[in-house]
């Protein structure tokens, strides 16, 4: 079953329970639900932003141009060193705040799963300390702990521990589907079941849902990789070789293809980050919630 067929039957499910306004989750509009509608929808523009800088940074090392780190910290020091680059840091607080809000109205308010309002949860603590983090730097210059260190730091701890290895290679094991989801969800285009694409003309549909899938792939191909080198760190009980997002995205440029493949995974993720800033604007939302 392809979106298009699925967008229509959520469609007909939605105008149907419009007709019974107590079988409609959000019937009734919850207080504050714009508020969290608007800085949700900041939230999506700030995590565009994010992701763009980091794949323009990736891009650069792909092509020889300096060793910037390629992580939310190293997005953050280049666009501190921007032009109102402080004001910007300033939005993407807002922004995180805004999206750790809506994940955390999500798991408490949305009549979905306990699976998913548990990840909802999780989300909202990553967030929120996106949004923490990104403060501490905008304040005091703190700059958040590297990727690849906290990547070490998380795997040694648990090989530490009893039981920790076997916990540790069940975690990857679940990163590795999730990032095998991520690009199987690319390809299919189920993304676009959480867009109001009847809000769209056809051309810039089109071009959201190209830049959802090229974004969603390449998302999808790193966290399947990070979730490799878990693994391997399991198996061979060497924290040294987990790496976080700056030390994956650098592995792609060590293949036989050489640079060039990090250079296509960095531009889908600036596609993704033009997808995010897309979803600011049509992202479904239901009773004023964002879903």
């Amino acid at each position: 079953m392809d979106w298009r067929s699925s967008y229509r039957r959520r469609s007909y499910r939605r105008a149907h329970m419009n007709r019974h306004p107590r079988r409609r989750w959000g019937a009734r509009r919850a207080p504050g639900a714009e508020t969290v509608d608007t800085f949700a929808r900041v939230g999506f523009a700030a995590r565009g932003v994010v992701y763009i800088v980091i794949g323009l940074l990736a891009v650069m090392v792909g092509l020889g141009f300096g060793e910037p780190a390629l992580d939310r910290g190293g997005a953050l020091a280049a666009i501190a060193g921007e032009p109102f680059g402080i004001l910007l840091l300033w939005l993407l607080v807002i922004g995180f705040s805004g999206l750790a809000l809506w994940r955390a109205v999500q798991a408490a308010a949305s009549p979905q799963e306990a699976g998913h309002r548990f990840l909802d949860a999780l989300r909202a603590v990553i967030y929120a300390v996106a949004a923490w983090s990104t403060y501490e730097f905008a304040t005091v210059g703190r700059a958040p702990a590297s990727s690849d260190s906290s990547a070490h730091d998380v795997t040694a701890r648990l090989l530490g521990t009893s039981g920790g290895r076997v916990l540790l290679i069940a975690l990857a094991l679940v990163v590795i589907g999730l990032g095998l989801a991520m690009v199987a969800r690319a390809a299919s285009r189920r993304f676009a079941e959480r867009l109001r694409t009847g809000w769209m003309t056809r051309a810039t549909r089109e071009a959201v849902l190209r830049l959802g899938q090229i974004g969603h792939a390449a998302r999808g191909v790193i966290v399947t990789a990070a979730g490799i080198f878990a693994l391997v760190a399991a198996l061979t009980d060497n924290p040294a070789r987990a790496k976080g997002l700056d030390a994956t995205l650098r592995s792609f440029a060590q293949t036989s293809f050489g640079p060039l493949v990090l250079v296509v995974v960095a531009v889908g993720l600036v596609a993704f980050g033009l997808y995010s800033i897309a979803e600011a604007r049509w992202r479904r939302t239901l009773g004023g919630i964002p879903r």
